[in-house]
């Protein structure tokens, strides 16, 4: 049975980097561009619950969307009492059996530490560091209070790895990557050619490489701009006085046609478009002065951000071309999951109930018509 459920709002963020103004200008640009871009207010229905698929009451974010509306989530599983959950991807089409990528069916690799993943048309490629072969040895250590210990462990090396599944789930080929530098993030073009995002592993600086399509090195690819991108992947923050915490700097890789969007995550730095042949252009969104860039949506038409702080909106869509905004979302107050893509002007999204994972499906109406209605938007 379909239903209408209850208004939910969900606390994420997004960025805002403008240039080539003047400040006084460029906050007047941005403001005004904000504030007459018409809002709209996203109710949900509720679908039938996802086949085969037994949801967890934690799911990870953010989702990944292919361009048929396919939705890749990360359900969080925990096998055993006491142990760490486990992500377990599953793809969710619009219509049709959901399907599960299972890392641990892998049989020519060992020690498998998952580092990412990215949904493209024809496959799903995961960015793995793990070992050729299980060589089981003892290896001596010692504790902070000098005692030694030895402990039984592959010995064999590591390396990064694309593993390749279809689209229904099947495992193909592993892709063994060059060490040319450490890779955190990797993105495939309709080709089947790879962007790979990391760092240098002497200086930490940002790199990015374009691989052939059996993940060998091809070229590094040069961010043409001073500033557009962080000099260091490593930030660090002083945790309460307790000493330095160093840490990666938040980065993903977002499908946009047959380019690739690097969405530097609650930075001032812009998105980064990047294409087959190693191009990059920068988009400066023009959003609302103080909000940042948490993650872009996936859809198959324009930029779609979640923001915060809110303002008047939770989701500003934006010109993929200039940054523009061109309207304002309200989300609904109420439990549930973030927005998983727009796919034909449907905004897909997901809940956790009686252990099934139930489809939302959001249609948009402008705020004064939802207002008439009795849904107007949240005033936070």
């Amino acid at each position: 049975m379909r239903g209408k459920i209850a208004r939910f709002i969900i606390p994420l963020s997004i960025a805002i980097f403008a240039s080539g103004q003047k400040p006084a200008e460029q906050r007047t640009a941005v403001q005004s561009a904000s504030s007459v871009a018409p809002l709209y207010s996203i109710s949900f229905e509720r679908r039938e619950p996802v086949a085969g698929v037994a949801a967890s009451p934690a799911i990870a974010l953010p989702f990944q969307c292919t361009s048929d509306g396919t939705v890749f989530v990360d359900i969080m599983l925990q096998s055993l009492p006491n142990s760490f959950p486990v992500e377990q991807l599953v793809s969710i089409p619009s219509s049709g059996e959901a399907h599960e990528f299972r890392l641990d069916q892998l049989t020519d690799l060992y020690d498998v530490l998952r580092k990412g993943y990215y949904a493209s048309e024809s496959n799903v490629a995961f960015l793995v560091i793990a070992a050729s072969e299980d060589k089981q040895g003892k290896e001596a250590y010692i504790t902070s209070d000098g005692t030694k210990h030895e402990v039984t462990r592959n010995l064999a090396d590591r390396h990064d790895y694309i593993v390749i599944f279809d689209r229904q789930g099947n495992y193909k080929k592993k892709l063994q990557m060059d060490d040319a530098f450490s890779v955190q993030r990797v993105g495939v073009f309709p080709s089947g050619t790879f962007l790979a995002m990391g760092f240098d592993k002497q200086d930490r600086s940002p790199r990015l490489a374009l691989l052939q399509d059996d993940a060998k090195f091809l070229r590094f690819v040069e961010i043409p701009k001073k500033g557009d991108a962080p000099e260091t992947m490593f930030e660090m923050k002083d945790s309460a006085g307790k000493g330095v915490a160093v840490y990666i700097a938040p980065s993903r890789l977002v499908p946009h046609g047959v380019s690739i969007l690097i969405v530097q995550s609650k930075t001032e730095f812009p998105l980064l478009e990047v294409n087959e042949a190693g191009m990059i252009r920068a988009i400066h969104p023009k959003l609302p002065k103080g909000t940042q860039i948490d993650t872009l949506i996936a859809s198959d038409q324009n930029l779609y951000a979640l923001v915060d702080p809110k303002d008047d909106g939770d989701i500003y869509e934006l010109n993929a071309q200039d940054g523009a905004v061109i309207r304002r979302f309200a989300l609904p107050d109420g439990p549930g999951s973030p927005v998983a893509c727009v796919h034909d002007g449907k905004f897909l999204s997901f809940e956790h109930g009686e252990g099934k994972l139930v489809p939302l499906i959001g249609t948009a109406d402008p705020a004064a018509s939802a207002k008439k209605q009795g849904k107007a938007p949240s005033s936070h």
